[in-house]
């Protein structure tokens, strides 16, 4: 699943990246942007893909409790309508890992088997074409 996949990439990096990239000054919260392409496969429909899509928001990304918030929102008006991003918003830098372990320990526990795992994310990923963008931001605050 891209979820999964992206998750463990971004927790590798950000355990081996080393201590001087988790220096961050203090300010607002940590809000990850994961823009992804999608596709429109010839046996799917926009109802499945919401039901998928709030199946993981339910069983992982709300019971996750180092996530403040996360949302999935889709092209709805403009040039291109391939357009799928998750934004998701933590306390700070360090959580991003934390957070990211977590949502892989309840992905795991809703689709408790392999099989259950493979028959979601087959469902799921036939609506992406694989290619994504990333980018970590930092809530901007405004005096004291």
């Amino acid at each position: 699943m891209k979820y999964f996949i992206v998750c463990s990439f971004l927790t590798l990096l950000l355990l081996t990246a080393g201590n001087q990239t988790f220096a961050q000054p203090s300010g607002g919260n940590a809000v990850i942007v994961q823009n992804l392409e999608r596709a429109f496969p010839d046996n799917g429909t926009m109802a499945e893909f919401d039901s998928l899509t709030h199946l993981f928001q339910t069983k992982v990304w709300d019971k996750n409790p180092h996530v403040i918030s996360h949302k999935t929102i889709r092209h709805w008006w403009g040039n291109d309508n391939r357009d799928v991003i998750e934004i998701t918003e933590v306390k700070t830098w360090e959580d991003i890992p934390i957070a990211m372990e977590k949502n892989n320990e309840l992905f795991m526990a809703a689709w408790s088997t392999k099989e259950a795992r493979d028959v979601f994310n087959k469902a799921y990923n036939k609506y992406f074409t694989g290619k994504h963008s990333d980018e970590i931001y930092q809530e901007v605050m405004f005096g004291n």
